[in-house]
């Protein structure tokens, strides 16, 4: 079995230019076949003109002489016929010519008979044509041996014919090797990534099928790379996560087993305590969360519902929140039908209006507002926050991110919420977009359509 593709492609190749060559030669045998028919035909006519003229003009005695040069020259056989249908004068005769053949001839008339002679490769014309000297008749037979002549240009052919064939051999190993190269380079491209090597490039400047392959390879390379970095952040930002509050939790403790502390300063450590073990839940619930919605197998249950009485719902959950920073929160919040899942929606509103109260400083203002667009509801929320600089807006969705700490002050938070709210919002093929000034506030805005 032919395991390489560079010699399945060349013999391939030369399969396929042998039977091309083949049916060429067939044709062309064809052909040349009738081409030589009608050619002998003409010729050999041509031929008995000149040596009727001839056998009139010499001396009979000299014509077994004459006819054998024309023989040779002519690569024919001659005989002649006196009237009494006697030969009288041949070539190396290799036919028979029968009497009525003769008579025929003889009383004035000329025969003419395509003859399928298996002694030649090619069938052969039998002529013949009286002749007159004096009172004299005779009768002049022809039959072309064209056998040498046929064989000499088959065997022309036949090699120019395996001169395209070698010719076209040594150009297609060439070729193959140019286009197998590619895909060998690619095999090899492919090992190293299984590998985990994901700095292989194959760089291939060419707008064919293999090109636009390789291109594609590239691009999956690229992806698998940024995949893979993204997996080592994911890591590393979990083990940071996980270990910044465990680290905490673990030294209150220690601090705890001194029992001359005080009480107050006791609780203290306790509260710290208890908010640390807090954000390990959070972290765990959201993490479980992400995982869930990453897989496509969470479970998605479509209802209809008031999307105004959800978020007056969430603004009320999130009452003792902005109330310890004396927020003011306005709504506007008319009558609005959504078809969307009624637990995931409820989390992107959570998420949401969580972080304008935490980023939004004492006696500031948030405002919500929905409403109902063509097949789509609209859904702001806007505040009078810190804002988030410019450079930072394309990173607000990424896992893990977090504001700057020395800009606003917050200690909490994962960083997993904003994921988690694209990851909604795109589930209910909806847009999330978010427009912020730093130090004037942050607007965030969610369409979804009326109904998934």
């Amino acid at each position: 079995m032919i395991k390489s593709l560079y010699t399945r492609v060349v013999v391939a190749f030369i399969v396929a230019v042998m039977i091309g060559l083949v049916g060429s030669l067939l044709v062309t045998n064809r052909m040349f076949e009738k081409q030589m028919h009608d050619w002998i035909r003409d010729d050999t006519s041509r031929s008995a003109e000149g040596i009727m003229e001839i056998l009139r003009e010499s001396d009979p005695g000299r014509w077994d002489l004459i006819l054998q040069r024309f023989a040779d020259m002519k690569s024919s056989y001659i005989a002649i016929y006196d009237a009494s249908g006697n030969r009288q004068v041949s070539s190396s005769l290799a036919f028979t010519v029968s009497d009525d053949q003769v008579g025929q001839v003889l009383s004035g008339g000329s025969y003419l008979e395509f003859m399928d002679n298996r002694n030649h490769e090619l069938p052969a014309w039998l002529m013949g044509f009286q002749v007159k000297r004096g009172t004299d008749t005779f009768a002049l037979f022809i039959q072309p041996n064209y056998l040498t002549i046929s064989q000499s240009i088959k065997r022309t052919i036949q090699l120019n014919l395996l001169i395209v064939l070698i010719l076209g051999g040594l150009v297609m190993v060439v070729a193959a090797r140019y286009l197998v190269k590619p895909l060998n380079m690619l095999t090899k491209a492919t090992r190293e990534l299984a590998k985990g090597n994901f700095n292989v490039q194959m760089s291939l400047k060419r707008n064919d099928e293999i090109g636009i392959l390789t291109q594609s390879f590239d691009e999956m390379t690229n992806e698998l790379k940024q995949l893979e970095q993204m997996r080592q952040d994911f890591v590393s930002n979990v083990s940071h996560e996980i270990q910044s509050p465990l680290t905490s939790i673990i030294g209150f403790t220690k601090a705890l087993k001194s029992s001359a502390m005080p009480a107050a300063e006791r609780m203290y450590y306790l509260d710290i305590i208890q908010s640390e073990s807090e954000r390990l839940s959070r972290l765990s619930d959201n993490l479980l969360k992400l995982a869930s919605l990453e897989s496509k197998h969470h479970p998605f249950q479509k209802a209809t519902y008031r999307l105004d009485e959800q978020i007056r719902h969430v603004v009320v959950v999130c009452e003792p929140l902005w109330s310890a920073k004396r927020l003011n929160l306005e709504l506007n919040l008319p009558k609005t039908i959504l078809a969307a899942d009624e637990d995931l929606m409820k989390q992107v509103w959570i998420n949401l209006l969580g972080n304008s109260i935490k980023f939004t400083p004492e006696g500031g203002t948030i405002r919500v507002r929905a409403a109902a667009e063509v097949h789509q509801v609209k859904v702001i929320i806007a505040d009078t926050g810190i804002g988030i600089p410019e450079a930072e807006l394309s990173m607000i969705f990424h896992q893990f991110y977090k504001a700057d700490r020395s800009r606003t002050g917050a200690t909490e938070g994962s960083g997993l919420g904003l994921s988690l709210v694209r990851k909604i919002v795109s589930m209910h093929k909806g847009t999330i977009q978010v427009s912020s000034k730093e130090g004037e506030g942050t607007t965030v805005t969610v369409r979804l359509p009326s109904s998934v």
